[in-house]
Order: C-alpha cells, then structure tokens, then sequence
C-alpha cells in the first residue's frame, strides 16, 4: 500500500519530490474562544505549519483574527491576534481584522481597524500575539488593505485609499520606498507578485465590471491580462505560467453564477475549470503549493459536503467527502510531506455558526 501511494504521489505531481511520507486520513476541528461566530478565510503559512482564519461574531462590528499550530491535521487552539492600542485581544470594541496572508519569513500580515478608525497594515509572529503597523500615518496616510508580499520579503503591495478609489502602491522594505503603480479613478484591488517579483496581478473595477491586469516592473507599464462578461476577480498565478481566477460571466440577470477559469501566462487559451462555485468570502482560488491543482466547493446544497480538488489541466477531480454541511472557503498546503486541506463548515444543518477543519487528505491522491 506505500509503494503504490507513493507511486500515486509522483504520477499526480501533486507536491513534486518533496510529497513523498504518506499518511492515514485524519481530521480535526480548528477551536477558537469564544466559539459564538463564524470562521472565514483561511490562510496557511509558506511551511504550512500555522493557519489563520477571521472569525466574524456579527455583533457591534468586530472580526477577529486567529492564528493556530497545526501538526499533520491535529491543530492547537487558535489565539487571537491583538493590535496595538486596542483595550482589549479584539474585545467588544468594534475591532476589525481582515485579509491574512503570510511572509515566506513567518510572519502573518493584515489589514485592521481599531473602534472605527482608518484601516491600517499590521504584522505579527505567530509566536507572538502583539502585531506591529508596518507603514506610518505621516509615511502613508488613509486607509491601507490588500497586503501582499513578494515571495523574497523584499516588497510588499498593497491598495491605498490616498487617491482615487484606491490606487495600488509597492512599498521597499529595505530601502522604505513606496512607489505608487496604479493611478486611475477605478476601484483596484487584489494586488498579487509573481513567483519572480517581476509581475503584479491586480484587479480593476469600472463600468460595472472587474477585469484583470498585470503590471511589469521592467517596463513600468501595465496591461489588461483578462476581461470579459461580468467579473473577472481574484488571480492567482499557478503551475507554468498559469492564471487561476474567479468568474461570472455566465451569469444571468437575476442569478450571479461564479466559475473557476484558467487561462495561460499570454492571458490566452482560456479554460473552464469548475463551474457553480461557492464563492470564498475574500479569498483567492485555493491552490496547492506548486499550483498545479485546485479545491473548490460547489453552490449547489446537494453537493455542499463535499470539497473538490481538481487538477489545472482538467484530467482529474478528487472528491473529498465530509460529514458536514455548507463546507466553503477551501485551502491547501503541504506539511512534511503530507497534503493538508483546510475548510469552513456548519456542523449540522441549522447550525448556529460556521466551524474550521483541518484535513488531512493525502491518502485520496
């Protein structure tokens, strides 16, 4: 049963030669106290050993963020996350805090508000529960959101409310240099490097519509990457080039209808990869760490037990079936060579609020 697992393993391609321990599957819940919200977005860390999650009471305006340790599939409880001169760890004060992601160094970043006050841009260590703001009001004034580093910590993206409907600006960690990049009355937002710093994904809406567009740092210039019907959002860049996105375009006039395409790094060759999707609260298309596959949940209630992993050149779909309800918000990583997949869920039907799971689905490969 190894060999012919791991023999699995390297023909799907799933995590490369470093996917190579199988494991039993297991499962195991992601717990936050208090417990009387929902759990949305989350993130794992580049070495998959942390995940952060939002936890959205819907009471006086407050979301919560938690960063949990998490061994194979078995996870720590999660503890919040607390900023610098809120009265309380995200209280009952109206805190908000949005949009994990991560530093290839281990540090999560987000956006947060205290008791009202502008969105601003905050790191903190998982060891750690006390963030730090990473730009100054005097150095960058306004609201501040989408945080999104290059993968070699050295420049971090990120959407300002300074001009415009929020124009995208790269802050130079070394050299604590901010550059503005887009300048338009557009809305922009989802700003995202390649693997080689070389490229920024970002999304533009206008004219009622979201297409993608992608900015070269060589050039200067940048340049629609997809548009279309409907909206085009929340790229990602994927195995050999590949972008993987969210869209609507098959939406009717009453019913938004959201698919996941591909199309490849010439923005061309356009494909269908899943269709009637769940849409993720805020996240992007969840894909492996070598983005060569992606797990989604679909929109029909039928079929919301279940989570699929479906390889980018469309050959093969797994199923991942749970014993839950309204699974949503999927996420993937590989952790000593297992293959982890987290997601959100109620436990039964009628259920008063959405949990997190972590699942360890390495034997389905």
């Amino acid at each position: 049963m190894r060999t012919v697992l791991l023999n699995t393993l390297r023909r799907v391609g799933l995590f490369g030669a470093a996917c190579l321990v199988p494991a039993l599957a297991m499962a195991g819940e992601v717990r936050f106290s208090p417990d009387d919200g929902h759990a949305y977005h989350p993130v794992w860390s580049a070495d998959g050993k942390y995940i952060a999650f939002e936890v959205n009471r819907y009471s006086g305006g407050s979301i919560d963020m938690f960063v949990a340790e998490v061994t194979g599939a078995i996870a720590k409880d999660g503890h919040k996350v607390s900023l610098p001169g809120g009265t309380s760890q995200f209280g009952a004060a109206a805190q908000v805090v949005i949009n994990p992601g991560w530093m290839k160094q281990g540090a999560v970043v987000f956006e947060g508000s205290n008791q009202g006050t502008e969105y601003r841009l905050y790191n903190a260590f998982p060891k750690n529960p006390t963030a730090s703001e990473l730009l100054s009001t005097k150095q960058a004034p306004g609201n501040l959101s989408f945080p999104s580093w290059s993968a070699d910590g050295a420049n971090m993206a990120y959407v300002s409310a300074q001009t415009g409907n929020g124009d995208i600006r790269v802050w130079n960690r070394s050299t604590n240099a901010i550059t503005q990049i887009t300048s338009s009355d557009a809305t922009e937002v989802f700003p995202l490097f390649s693997a080689d710093g070389k490229k920024l994904l970002f999304t533009r809406k206008s004219n009622s519509t979201e297409d993608i567009f992608q900015y070269d740092f060589a050039t200067k210039a940048e340049s629609k990457f997809v548009s279309g019907g409907g909206d085009q959002t929340r790229p990602a860049y994927a195995a050999g080039g590949d972008v993987v996105y969210f869209t609507s375009e098959r939406s009717g006039d009453t019913t938004t209808i959201w698919d996941i395409a591909a199309v490849d790094a010439t923005g061309q060759n356009k494909r269908i990869l899943a269709k009637d999707v769940r849409l993720p609260l805020r996240a992007r298309p969840a894909l492996t760490s070598d983005g060569g596959w992606v797990a989604w949940v679909s929109s029909d209630p039928t079929r919301d037990s279940k989570v699929m992993v479906t390889k980018l050149d469309g050959t093969r779909t797994i199923e991942v079936k749970t014993e839950f309800k309204a699974c949503g918000e999927p996420a993937l990583t590989a952790q000593g060579g297992r293959i982890l997949l987290a997601f959100t869920y109620l436990p039964q039907s009628g259920a008063d609020w959405r949990h997190l799971q972590v699942m360890d689905i390495t034997d389905k490969f």
